[in-house]
């Protein structure tokens, strides 16, 4: 039987995130392996997110023009200045 559970090290011992459904005595074999940050947090959030499929390259051309797109977005007054001149204006 193959059982995945998160846990952390502390003061050098395991301590176990996720509650396990063992009877007293059952002996393991334990293989560790550790977790980058993102997978830590995906581990911890779970399906309580949407997460963002990589295969999805739709917005693929945001990134191939950022370097425009800022470009061109730094020209004339800044979004916030806009917004604010427009309220003054009562628009």
């Amino acid at each position: 039987m193959a059982l995945v559970v998160r846990a952390v090290v502390e003061d050098g011992q395991l301590k176990l995130l996720d509650p396990v459904d063992l009877p007293e005595g059952q002996q393991l074999r334990l293989q560790i392996e550790t977790l980058s940050e993102e997978d830590a947090i995906r581990a911890a959030l779970g399906d309580a997110v949407r997460w963002h499929d990589t295969s999805d390259d739709s917005d693929a051309w945001v990134e191939d023009m950022a370097g425009e797109i800022a470009q061109a977005l730094s020209k004339g007054p800044s979004l916030s200045q806009i917004i604010i001149e427009e309220r003054e204006s009562g628009w």
